[in-house]
């Protein structure tokens, strides 16, 4: 994605671009919105106590004040107050008579405006649009308005009808409520029902009966737990010890130490006198007297908790003595109590029919002089600052997102349709052929600052940083390193030109001149001759071709490095037609430089642009192929390979050059560059 950013960029850039156009062409309309608060009324004229009970929203209502105002009627009232039929958006243009102008305007007024309920709640909103937001804010006030208005004629006709029927009802209901309340009355004092606080005098009895019988239960099982509980203790050969009430008993206590004071005397006095001592038998009967006198004790405690039962056991029966004799007086009443409350329920709703038609006299009274309409305008419509249409903010989203969609389509098509060689796979499985390693740029292989320095001089003043480093893996590879294989001659070419070819080889013939080896760099490409202008920018002599017509000894055209041990055999192209690379002459050539050195570097011409190369790398022990990275096609780097095996050329293999090494270790490419952030201590830049 990242190498792709230019792409990404100026497609995202480009939808952005047409966006904004299309929003800029596109017609614009704003709307304006008013809110109407229905407050409905009952349907009859009186409205009784509802006890608490509140009904729903009439939606039937509702639906009907909605339709109201979407009505033709009211509409063509609004068009007729606004005159919006002369403009041109409603009323349109030429010829036309005045009722078919305001038809029309009735017409297209209706498709632009939107009146809808809000929610469940009583309020109506009523939306108009417009190119105009003055206009737009015109017409939805003007629709609230105009139906407030009819609202307020019909509910007068309506209060005056309701106040004549009112007024008609409520004298008549006050006699009858009167007559109702007198009769109750009456019955009460004849049938003895006289009560307070909502229930008859033996209602009260019976009740506080019951609750004294309550209590009474509660009592005696009380009274009758703790005897139960001292009998058992007894029983259980405890003497009654622990009871609660002997427990908390004074004398007890008292005799509980005396008791125990006595045993220690008599402990003391056997164990000093022997059990047939005067004082011992004084000291046994005064305990046994004191464990008499506590067995009195705990026996009166018990006899007591018996008494306290029994007469809580005598107050519960006389209390349900007393309930039985006020319950055969409710019992009574009970006939008369029926009576009571027919005559109750009669009376009380004839007073709460009286009460409501008085209330509703009042209010149609003062209705019928001052009518109020059913509805109110909740908010007015006020000229909106924006457009409605086209909304700015969601198109700006939506134009967003999509812009970044078709960026993204477009970097996945374009990564789809790539047809270069940037991994190792591409080289081994693609090609088929043998990857020799990946040549990083200068600017990514060190965090320094390189300024003008050039590749084949960092090389040499930099003998330990990657890049170098990756110049000797380049060598290792291709087997240059080993001193024991006798003179190695190796050919680097491309498909293409300006693939990184010279740079790859002065670099590399320099990183293996510092390794104590004699290399001898040959610029084998006439037509370009970069290696010729890197190490000899003079042309006084032509080097290579007067050295193959003999005119020439490879001693008077070499030239040295100024840097390195490493020599050179420039060339700077033909000067005359008979300027060529015959096979014998270059075969002759190379059997003399392997004489003369370890290492002879060939510097060669593209393969698909010069046909001599192919003679060239036959001739040598090796070829490499240079392709750059993300740059050169699969099938360019294909053909070649091809016509070099044609050629009976030895490829050694296939290296990347002017590889980023920081994009190549993140985009997870299978390589030693991968690891480069771990080794970074092992470099010096």
């Amino acid at each position: 994605m990242f190498r792709r950013r230019w792409v990404f960029a100026l497609t995202f850039l480009a939808t952005i671009a047409l966006t904004a156009v299309v929003l800029a062409l596109l017609p614009r309309s704003y709307t304006a919105t008013s809110a109407l608060l229905l407050q409905p009324r009952e349907a009859e004229p009186v409205k009784v106590n509802d006890r608490g009970f509140v009904a729903p929203a009439d939606d039937n209502l509702i639906d009907t004040a909605v339709q109201v105002i979407r009505s033709p009627t009211l509409t063509l009232d609004v068009v007729r107050h606004l005159g919006i039929a002369k403009t041109a958006e409603f009323g349109g243009t030429g010829n036309t008579s005045e009722a078919e102008r305001e038809r029309l305007a009735v017409n297209r007024l209706l498709t632009h405006t939107l009146v809808r309920r809000i929610g469940v709640t009583y309020l109506v909103e009523i939306s108009a649009s417009s190119t105009s937001a003055e206009q737009a804010a015109k017409i939805a006030n003007a629709l609230a308005g105009r139906y407030i208005q009819l609202d307020k004629t019909k509910k007068q006709a309506s209060s005056s009808q309701s106040a004549r029927y009112v007024e008609g009802q409520a004298s008549a209901l006050r006699r009858q409520a009167v007559t109702d309340d007198a009769a109750l009355q009456t019955y009460m004092v004849r049938n003895n029902l006289m009560s307070a606080q909502g229930a008859t005098m033996a209602e009260q009895e019976v009740s506080e009966l019951n609750r004294q019988i309550a209590d009474a239960q509660a009592q005696l099982a009380e009274q009758r737990g703790k005897l139960g509980a001292a009998q058992a203790q007894i029983a259980r050969g405890g003497g009654g010890a622990d009871i609660g009430s002997a427990l908390a008993s004074e004398t007890v206590r008292q005799l509980r130490q005396q008791e125990a004071q006595a045993s220690a005397r008599l402990a003391q006095l056997d164990a000093r006198y022997g059990a047939l001592h005067p004082e011992v038998a004084e000291a046994r009967d005064e305990l046994a007297d004191i464990r008499s006198q506590l067995e009195a004790e705990l026996a009166r405690i018990v006899s007591g908790l018996r008494g306290d039962v029994q007469i809580a056991a005598s107050r519960l029966a006389s209390l349900q003595s007393s309930r039985a004799q006020a319950k055969g007086a409710l019992a009574q009443n009970s006939s008369a109590q029926v009576g009571r409350l027919e005559l109750e329920r009669r009376a009380e709703a004839s007073r709460a029919i009286y009460s409501a038609y008085l209330t509703r006299a009042k209010e149609t009274a003062q209705a019928s002089e001052l009518p109020n309409a059913d509805a109110t305008i909740a908010s007015m419509a006020r000229a909106p600052d924006l457009p409605a249409s086209p909304n700015y903010l969601l198109s700006a989203l939506v134009g967003f997102f999509a812009a970044i969609a078709i960026a993204s389509v477009a970097t996945a098509v374009a990564e789809y349709l790539e047809d270069t060689v940037s991994t190792r796979a591409d080289i081994e499985t693609g090609l088929g052929a043998t990857y020799a390693g990946a040549i990083p740029t200068l600017s990514s292989a060190t965090r320094a600052k390189v300024g003008g320095i050039t590749p084949q001089d960092y090389v040499a003043t930099r003998p330990m940083s990657l890049f170098t480093e990756s110049m000797r893996n380049l060598a290792t590879y291709l087997g240059l390193m080993t001193a024991d294989n006798g003179t190695q001659v190796i050919t680097i070419t491309s498909a293409l030109p300006r693939e990184g070819k010279s740079t790859t080889s002065m670099c590399l013939a320099r990183a293996l001149s510092m390794s104590k080896r004699r290399v001898v760099l040959v610029d084998a490409d006439v037509r370009h001759h970069s290696t010729s202008n890197a190490f000899r920018p003079s042309r006084e002599t032509e080097g290579l071709f007067r050295v193959l017509d003999g005119s020439s000894s490879i001693e008077e055209a070499l030239i040295q490095d100024d840097r390195t041990t490493l020599h050179i055999l420039p060339t700077f192209g033909p000067r005359s037609p008979d300027d060529v690379i015959a096979e014998s002459t270059m075969a002759a050539l190379i059997t003399d430089l392997k004489q003369r050195f370890d290492i002879v570097v060939i510097d060669s011409a593209p393969v698909l642009g010069v046909a001599e190369t192919r003679m060239i790398s036959r001739l040598s022990d090796c070829t490499l192929v240079v392709a750059c990275w993300r740059r050169t096609s699969v099938k360019a780097v294909r053909t070649t390979l091809d016509l070099l095996a044609q050629s009976g050329s030895r490829v050694g293999g296939v290296a990347l050059s002017r590889v980023n090494i920081k994009e190549f270790a993140s985009a997870g490419l299978t390589d030693a560059f991968g690891y480069y952030k771990k080794f970074k201590g092992y470099y010096v830049d």
